[in-house]
């Protein structure tokens, strides 16, 4: 592609290309695709016409924010991707959403993590693209059965994560394992359109340690020196968790609609509700040493084979430029 890629997006930093030793979702298309990266602040620096500008939706101000896109839609192609996860603009304000909904009928189209977002959203837009999360981190081998000294509740307990489900499940089934889940603290203040939306604030459950937020790097030694995570909640966004315990070669328990989950851990997969099947995985990773290694093993070799950098980066490429 010839045309310049602006990013506008909510994470902080400042106008221009990056590169980063670490890749998630953005940070691997932003470094191996050069993305120009600009804050809701700086549009002005959006310089000539018919550039490609991939709009990661608002989480605040959202209606001021998505006034700013209407000029550029005839200027240039305009693609959308949704940040958290794909209902969270249902929770809007009407003015919000009426906005949103005239954009994604007049943009190039919508960039989605998985297929069960790109169904949500067939009925607004009609052009689609892979944007999945993507790694280039990984160990050199499996984990064994005896390493790990704790579980991972991975979900925190807020919005739509709904980590309690999580919490309770692991607390019911786990009884002589250190189970860590980190802590949320509800924000001190919150926009006007958000007052309704549930934001639990700090708990506590017997049996769960709360552990406070860590940088990338403390973040993934932690998931490293864990026996085994579960990340069970209704909805989801990028899939970076999954990705970072497959990287890691740590078994993660989530949802079979999260395509990083069902793709990187095929055996601990399950529908939100299936609790049943849910339990009987925790105890397999716990008390069956086969079992364990082979979920290690395999996850490894998916993450590596699926969702390596340079291979989804190089697919999305391909995939976007049918809409230019």
């Amino acid at each position: 592609m010839n045309q310049k890629v602006y990013y506008i997006n909510e994470l902080g930093y400042s106008s221009g290309t990056h590169q980063f030793d670490k890749h998630r979702l953005p940070q691997g298309y932003i470094d191996l695709l050069s993305w120009h990266s600009l804050g809701w602040n700086h549009l002005n620096e959006i310089q000539g016409e018919n550039n490609i500008i991939i709009i990661q939706t608002p989480c605040d101000n959202e209606l001021e924010k998505l006034q700013l896109v209407l000029p550029l839609l005839d200027k240039h192609k305009i693609f959308i991707t949704q940040e958290s996860n794909i209902y969270d603009w249902f929770d809007w304000g009407g003015k919000e959403q009426e906005l949103y909904i005239q954009i994604l009928s007049k943009c190039s189209g919508f960039l989605y993590h998985s297929e069960h977002d790109k169904k949500v959203m067939e009925i607004f837009i009609s052009n689609f693209v892979k944007y999945p999360g993507c790694s280039n981190l990984f160990i050199d081998q499996p984990k064994s059965f005896k390493t790990g000294k704790y579980i991972i509740v991975a979900s925190p307990l807020k919005g739509y994560q709904r980590g309690m489900i999580s919490h309770k499940l692991a607390v019911d089934t786990i009884k002589h394992i250190p189970i860590y889940a980190p802590q949320y603290t509800r924000p001190v203040q919150i926009h006007p359109s958000k007052m309704f939306i549930p934001r639990p604030d700090v708990y506590n459950l017997e049996g769960i340690n709360l552990v406070d937020r860590m940088n990338v790097d403390q973040w993934l030694s932690f998931i490293y020196s864990s026996k085994f995570g579960i990340d069970i909640h209704r909805e989801f966004s990028g899939g970076n968790v999954s990705l970072e315990f497959g990287s890691l070669a740590t078994p993660l328990i989530g949802n079979i609609h999260l395509d990083t989950q069902r793709d990187i851990f095929p055996d601990l997969s399950f529908e939100f509700t299936d609790y049943k099947s849910i339990k009987n995985a925790i105890k397999l990773l716990i008390n069956d040493k086969d079992f364990y290694e082979e979920v290690s093993k395999k996850a490894l070799s998916n993450t590596k084979e699926k969702y390596n950098s340079e291979l989804i980066t190089s697919n999305f490429n391909k995939e976007l430029t049918q809409f230019l």
